[in-house]
């Protein structure tokens, strides 16, 4: 039995050896398997990043020059895309939307702007920061808010490091761009001008010759709207050249459409014709036949200006006809120079027919440019609506935080009164009598010191009550006595005292200057009507608050009733004479029932 115990011990030691042998191998095993199954997902984790990073570099090299090419690279990646690492990510995104921009996708939605501004604020460079605000921009501007778009631009110039050798001025000067397109749209022609000169130093800066000498001749157009006509030559002058230098022959030819009307409009028609040949012949805006590319038509209508100004009405009338199909401005150039050529012949049935369609083209412009600017406004004030609630939920954020941070200290400082309370508590009612007795003192100081400075203050509060209420009163006695001197003057001296005053003295200065000099202020017409209403109240009554005239006829009654002639009011309107006569019969119809602009000025005067 002993010797069967001791074999069958023997036996159980060496199969207990042998399993530990077998369990310790196994494991070494699966420390292997698992050692290298990590090392062969970190290089293929390692291989796939690094091919991303090859494939987003060699689209960005490619976003300038062949933006459609880098958006098929950055397209094919996007399968694969849920795979990158946070950084690359945001990288394929932003090149993403770059690539989309150039290519002109239009933009629905701002959510991955917001995202990529918000991530690249906090981990990009200038460069990032910048591209990852200006395409925010370019979605609000798609998405037609301008005021938010233009907050966008500017806040991603603020990114830019101009001081870098690494500055993308690619994208600073284009951000310029979008900048000057929106003051163009307001009509803030100086800051239009402004942007378009950042526009072509930062496009210089970048070696892109072509859109420095495109900024450059964007300025001309501002520049005409401006009247500065010496500005549209030099600058026009100036861009022709830099074209030519730099063998850009068909748009060298291209840049006089504003300087041939600036000629016409002077009646320079030998200057002109020799550019119009240039602009026809080597621009290369025109087909075999003679038209002009799509969207181009107005040029017809300096063409019509051209054939009537050396008299060659026939085919001035076939350009403003040709003009007339294409519906450019409503067809308010067709109808103005039809209307030129009808009066010249002297066809007084077609004149009437030609003035009327003018007139109404003109007022629908007028109603477009309004609509304009009632949707600019109603945008301005949806952004400054959404400015008030994001601060109003910044204020919020802040509260909360604040509240959170003090119940925090609260619960701190019970634990901490909760574990000494025992030891502290006799102490702790000998400083609270002590605490109530300062306290009890303080309280009475201040009672007595806000008192006191009640008792100061309604002192000096009725003392400035009777010094407004005697001022009041001088000037009330002034008043009196100014009406009472008035009245018993003849109806001639008040006449001379009214045509005297300074306020018309003013607008007589400003009716010397030549068109396009210093115009009234709003606060000027209220000036001149304040001064009406104070000498010929019924004046003021009948015309001003009751004459249901509109802007300009109203202002045209005033001047007519303190004897300004047609041309000065034409200076002081900024407008032409022939408007002003239109709006003299228009308001004598609805005040006096008389379709006539020379009786305007004796119904006036007659009440």
């Amino acid at each position: 039995m002993e010797e069967n115990g001791n074999i069958n011990n023997q036996e159980y030691d060496i199969l207990h050896s042998t399993r530990y042998s077998i369990y310790k191998f196994s494991m070494r095993v699966s420390m292997m398997s698992c050692f290298l199954i990590t090392i062969i997902l970190v290089f293929s984790t390692c291989t796939r990043q690094g091919k991303s990073d090859e494939s987003l570099d060699r689209a960005e090299s490619l976003m300038n020059t062949a933006p459609d090419s880098a958006l098929t690279i950055l397209d094919s990646l996007e399968p694969s895309s849920h795979d990158f690492s946070k950084e690359n990510l945001r990288r394929w995104q932003l090149l993403r939307l770059t690539a989309q921009n150039k290519c002109d996708t239009v933009f629905h939605s701002d959510s991955l702007q917001l995202e990529l501004v918000k991530y690249y604020d906090s981990h990009g460079t200038p460069n990032e920061r910048m591209t990852a605000h200006y395409l925010l921009g370019r979605a609000y501007s798609d998405m037609g808010e301008s005021p938010h778009a233009l907050q966008c631009y500017q806040d991603a110039v603020a990114c830019a490091d101009t001081t870098s050798q690494e500055c993308d001025y690619n994208i600073l000067f284009r951000v310029y761009g979008q900048i000057a397109f929106i003051y163009e749209a307001q009509h803030l022609y100086e800051e239009e001008i402004d942007s378009w000169d950042k526009f072509s130093h930062f496009a210089s800066k970048a070696g892109d010759v072509y859109c420095y000498i495109k900024g450059l001749e964007y300025k001309v157009v501002p520049y005409y709207a401006m009247n500065d006509t010496a500005a549209c030559f030099r600058m026009t002058h100036k861009v022709q050249n830099l074209y030519m230098e730099n063998g850009y022959e068909e748009k060298a030819a291209g840049v006089y459409y504003t300087v041939i009307m600036i000629l016409l409009d002077d009646g320079q028609y030998n200057q002109a014709h020799e550019l119009m040949r240039i602009y026809e012949e080597k621009s290369g805006f025109f087909d075999k036949n003679g038209n002009i590319k799509p969207g181009m038509e107005h040029y017809y209508y300096a063409k019509g200006l051209y054939f009537k100004g050396v008299h060659q009405t026939d085919s001035a009338e076939f350009f403003f006809r040709k003009l007339q199909c294409y519906h450019v401005n409503n067809n308010y150039e067709a109808y103005k120079g039809l209307l030129s050529v009808c009066l010249e012949r002297r066809d007084i049935d077609s004149v009437a027919k030609y003035a009327i369609l003018c007139e109404a083209a003109l007022d629908s412009i007028q109603a477009m440019d309004q609509s304009d600017a009632v949707a600019i406004t109603h945008s301005l004030y949806n952004y400054n609506r959404m400015g008030v609630i994001a601060n109003q939920k910044t204020l919020e954020s802040q509260k909360r935080k604040t509240w959170i941070w003090m119940l925090a200290m609260i619960i701190l400082m019970v634990t901490i009164l909760g574990v000494s309370i025992f030891l502290r508590q006799k102490r702790k009612k000998e400083e609270e009598l002590g605490r109530m007795s300062s306290e009890h003192m303080a309280a009475v100081h201040k009672y007595k010191s806000l008192e006191h400075e009640l008792q100061i203050l309604e002192q000096d509060h009725h003392s400035v009550i009777e010094d407004k209420k005697r001022e009041i009163e001088k000037l009330s006695e002034i008043i009196e006595e100014y009406k009472a001197r008035f009245a018993s003057l003849p109806n001639e001296k008040c006449e001379a005292a009214m045509q005297n005053a300074d306020i018309v003295l003013s607008f007589r200065e400003k009716a010397k200057a030549k068109r396009g000099g210093t115009l009234p202020t709003p606060s000027d017409w209220g000036l001149l009507k304040a001064l009406l209403q104070e000498n010929l109240p019924h004046f003021y009554d009948k015309i001003i608050l009751n004459g249901g005239l509109s802007e300009q006829e109203l202002q045209i009654c005033l001047l007519c009733r303190l004897d300004f002639h047609t041309g000065e009011i034409a200076v002081l309107l900024d407008t032409l004479s022939q408007r002003i006569t239109n709006a003299k019969i228009s308001a004598n119809l609805k005040l006096f029932g008389v379709k006539k602009a020379f009786s305007l000025k004796d119904n006036l005067r007659r009440i």
